[in-house]
């Protein structure tokens, strides 16, 4: 079962990375281009300036709590916010963002991709209309903000392997170091779904009477989740005693199929987020762990770097390798310190997270 599994994320990576290289190829030509609105003279004055924050879906609470952010860092500095929903659709994400750069305003783009693939398109696109972008979550391992230039002002990534193998590990530590799981993976194109999943792996490889059973893509929405769940637990039965997801929008699915089977015994661990009503789920110990990157930092973080930039106050050319593609520091969750998370921060206690956007940079990603 590892095996296919393993295949299956190879062969998605694969095509990924098929696809990254086309448009880097792209890329590359219009990089070349001296049109003025690729020209970035100066500092730009903020009433010239729109901010865009692009999410796949605001019912998703990690990307509804990235918005969060993105609205306070806005308001804080008086700049208009577009907030652009794609649904999980690549093209959308990329021609909502161009009709929003065809408006002629220098545009701050804060941006969570579908997927690596998507980058190349995306950062292009903003270098040509003149604007800067800070990219978060996935990127091609062999592009990095300074091969493109000051335009892309930086890429945050988050390390999902430690997310997956450290909530794997309290995962089959609540099982008592014996059973067999389920695992529900987010969009097998996404670099941090499958690094996530490889760290689960990780984990279980250090609990040998812990069973991966199967893994099965729920594309990071709760109804796929809860679906999947149903039809493992149908398939499966009684073998199934733990099971992780890759977000807590998974998990809560993965919960109330779980409640409807009417099984107590089945232990739920989510990789990331740390939204309010998974922590709700780990107080009420119906979930025992997830990860959390402070989605309301990451909405604020990005658009605060690219305002830095675009105004004159960041030297994005002067910084460090390590100041343009990082880790962001993360924390695990579970049933000790749940309560302390719990509670969503206000819009003063967020613009102050970003005070200094860098301060939790956890190291270069290399």
């Amino acid at each position: 079962m590892r095996s296919l599994v393993r295949l299956r994320a190879a062969t998605a990576r694969s095509a990924a990375a098929a696809i990254a290289l086309v448009l880097a190829v792209a890329l590359a030509g219009c990089s070349t281009t001296t049109t003025g609105s690729t020209a970035q003279a100066g500092p730009v004055a903020p009433e010239d300036i729109i901010m865009v924050s692009e999410v796949r879906s605001l019912t998703n609470p990690y990307e509804a709590a990235w918005v969060e952010g993105s609205k306070a860092y806005a308001e804080s500095v008086g700049v208009e916010l577009k907030t652009i929903v794609y649904n999980g659709d690549s093209q959308q994400a990329l021609a909502q963002l161009q009709s929003v750069l065809a408006t002629g305003r220098t545009v701050l783009l804060n941006i969570n991709p579908n997927s690596t693939a998507d980058t190349p398109a995306i950062v292009a696109a903003v270098k040509n209309a003149g604007g800067r972008v800070v990219t978060q979550w996935s990127k091609p391992d062999d592009l990095n903000p300074w091969d493109i230039g000051d335009s892309w002002v930086a890429y945050a990534g988050y390390d999902g392997v430690e997310q997956g193998r450290e909530t794997g590990r309290v995962l089959a530590e609540s099982m008592g170091g014996t059973g067999g799981v389920v695992a529900l993976q987010g969009l097998l194109s996404n670099d941090i779904s499958t690094e996530r999943f490889n760290g689960l792996q990780e984990a279980l490889s250090g609990a040998p009477g812990v069973r991966l059973l199967d893994a099965q893509p729920a594309d990071f929405d709760r109804t796929k989740a809860y679906t999947t769940t149903k039809t493992l637990l149908s398939k499966y039965g009684r073998e199934v005693t733990g099971i992780w997801a890759a977000t807590d929008s998974m998990a809560l699915g993965a919960i109330q199929a779980v409640s409807e089977s009417g099984r107590t015994d089945v232990r739920i661990a989510s990789s990331a987020d740390a939204t309010p009503e998974g922590l709700q789920a780990i107080e009420a110990g119906r979930m025992v762990a997830t990860y959390t990157t402070d989605p309301y930092f990451n909405g604020a973080m990005g658009l605060a770097l690219a305002y830095r930039a675009a105004t004159g106050e960041l030297d994005v050319a002067g910084l460090p390798e390590s100041d343009r593609a990082f880790y962001v520091r993360q924390f695990l969750v579970t049933a000790e310190n749940a309560a302390q998370y719990a509670t969503p921060p206000t819009p003063e206690q967020i613009v102050e997270s970003v005070r200094n956007p860098l301060e939790r940079n956890a190291g270069r990603i290399s």
